[in-house]
């Protein structure tokens, strides 16, 4: 029986687009690329907290003037937008008696804003790639959550966005579902969890 439900945050709980941000900024097409295709590109280093979001800024080496707009992209994640379905399907779960986790790759700045937020208080534990330095699909994050919050995989059910962190849930006795939001919205995933017995 599943009593466990594990959430990501990109382009799960949060909508994870470039233009949620870039939209705050009075920039043309042509920057507006070169903003995706550098800060907007390759976090790895960020989410295994192995640099700021500042020094991810400077290493980027932008060939365009970013103060104007400086402060808008070191704190991006003040400006991202929640897929508010899959938030009401949290509440629904936690009312219906679930444990809410956060499992994700992230950075410490964006996780220490996010923490603070009302819309998580229900989440009854985190585990976030940066205070790890590891990565999904790393299965030792993974191992990391089951045995922080002693969850039983058989008895847990994660939804990512990301087929590989799902297959690796799956090697690892947990059973879950890959998001694809923009494309399918939610009600997929309520029918999958609805075939898994989960009440939503």
């Amino acid at each position: 029986m599943i009593k466990n439900i594990v959430f990501d945050l990109g382009n799960v709980i949060l909508k994870d687009k470039p233009s949620e941000v870039l939209n705050n900024i009075k920039i043309n097409n042509e920057e507006c690329e070169i903003i995706k295709n550098t800060f907007f590109s390759n976090w790895d280093e960020l989410d295994l907290g192995n640099v700021t979001i500042e020094e991810h800024l400077e290493n980027c080496n932008m060939p365009i003037n970013i103060e104007e707009f400086k402060e808008i992209l070191i704190e991006y994640y003040k400006y991202r937008a929640f897929n508010e379905e899959v938030v009401k399907l949290m509440k629904e779960l936690k009312k219906n008696n679930y444990k809410i986790y956060i499992l994700s790759n992230n950075n410490k700045q964006a996780y220490e804003y996010l923490l603070k937020l009302p819309i998580f208080k229900s989440v009854d534990g985190w585990v976030v790639s940066c205070d790890y330095h590891i990565i999904k699909p790393n299965k030792k994050l993974y191992e990391i959550l089951f045995d922080t919050y002693n969850l039983n995989p058989a008895e847990s059910f994660f939804i990512d966005d990301k087929k590989e962190n799902i297959h690796m849930a799956r090697i690892l006795g947990m059973n879950g579902y890959v998001l694809d939001y923009k494309r399918d919205g939610i009600n997929e995933l309520i029918k999958n969890m609805k075939e898994n017995n989960i009440k939503c």
